[in-house]
């Protein structure tokens, strides 16, 4: 075995969305008018989400009408199970949730938080069906924030299944609605969903321009969270130009932000990426010792997928070390 044959395992690690690259998760957005008459559990709840779920899109606008005491109980007990992994049991409660009394925009919401589930486990028909079902009663009650998310999480379904110029079309549908509504957060996340599919294309430059954009808007609104990760995405692009010195920057700085903002899943992350260029360094002990503290990580906070994964890596790493041991 040698660490290329590694390094192909460790580009995919914890990435619920393997085509999208190893560690660079794509940036959510939350949409939530902050009703008055919202109930503050929820209303709690929903902010937490921005830091607790990595990967896709959250769209919650409609859902702090759901005043209804069974209502707003099931939909904390489905946002809990989302932020604990669980995502069978978080569509259970928002199936529930749905309903001939629901509002239009809280179905729409609805369904996006339940192909969000089915998208982070994989299962890309169903989540494709809710978010088209979402983009349709969006589209029904003129909600441009809410089709602007069905439209960038369908993008995100078309990514995963290879069909890059489906996932481009729609992802520029939903950065044109986002610029129209002024929403700049939005934006920023978009223009990384779109580099991180020109990355997968191999389209370096173009994928490099797209972060470039969307790290100048995450910057200037203030948005740490989003500046971490723009700034990994940018790390991938020089990695994979073979620009290692580069790409170490970018996930050391990444790594601070993490740190500082207290997103343990992104700290895992970027961990990995840093691990990644230890490795293909040569500085293998290096790497090794990245992967396990990303790993403690992964395990502390309950993220199935990252721990399964890097614990493969780790076993592969520690596999080759010692047939390189017993070689020598």
């Amino acid at each position: 075995m040698d660490w290329q044959l590694i390094g192909i395992v460790v580009g995919i690690i914890c990435v619920p969305l393997a085509v999208f690259g190893a560690y660079v998760g794509i940036r959510q957005m939350v949409q939530w008018r902050r009703d008055a008459k919202a109930n503050l559990e929820v209303r709690v709840m929903l902010e937490s989400m921005n830091k607790k779920v990595d990967g896709i899109t959250i769209y919650i606008d409609g859902l702090p009408e759901m005043a209804e005491k069974r209502r707003g109980t099931l939909l904390n007990s489905g946002l809990k199970s989302m932020q604990h992994y669980e995502y069978d049991k978080a569509i259970g409660f928002f199936r529930q949730c749905l309903g001939g009394e629901a509002k239009p925009g809280g179905k729409v919401a609805l369904l996006v938080l339940i192909g969000n589930c089915f998208l982070s486990t994989s299962r890309l028909i169903e989540a494709e069906g809710s978010y088209k079902e979402a983009e349709l009663i969006a589209k029904k009650i003129n909600d441009k924030e809410g089709l602007s998310v069905a439209l960038g999480n369908v993008a995100i379904v078309y990514g995963t299944k290879g069909k890059f110029d489906k996932a481009l079309e729609h992802s520029q549908l939903c950065l044109n609605m986002l610029r129209e509504l002024g929403n700049r957060e939005g934006e920023a996340g978009v223009l990384d969903n779109i580099g991180i599919v020109y990355r997968t294309k191999g389209q370096l430059d173009k994928a490099m321009e797209h972060f470039q954009l969307s790290l100048k808007i995450h910057r200037e609104i203030g948005n740490r969270e989003g500046e971490a990760i723009s700034l990994g995405n940018m790390g991938n692009v020089y990695q994979m130009k073979g620009n290692l010195d580069e790409a170490m920057d970018h996930y050391q700085l990444a790594l601070k932000m993490q740190r500082e903002i207290g997103n343990r899943e992104g700290e895992a992350n970027d961990l990995g990426n840093i691990g990644n260029i230890c490795g293909m360094k040569g500085e293998h002990s290096k790497a090794l010792e990245h992967y396990q503290l990303a790993l403690k990580i992964f395990e502390e906070i309950g993220a199935a997928e990252g721990t399964t994964q890097t614990r493969e890596i780790i076993l592969n790493l520690q596999q080759w070390l010692n047939h390189g041991a017993s070689t020598a």
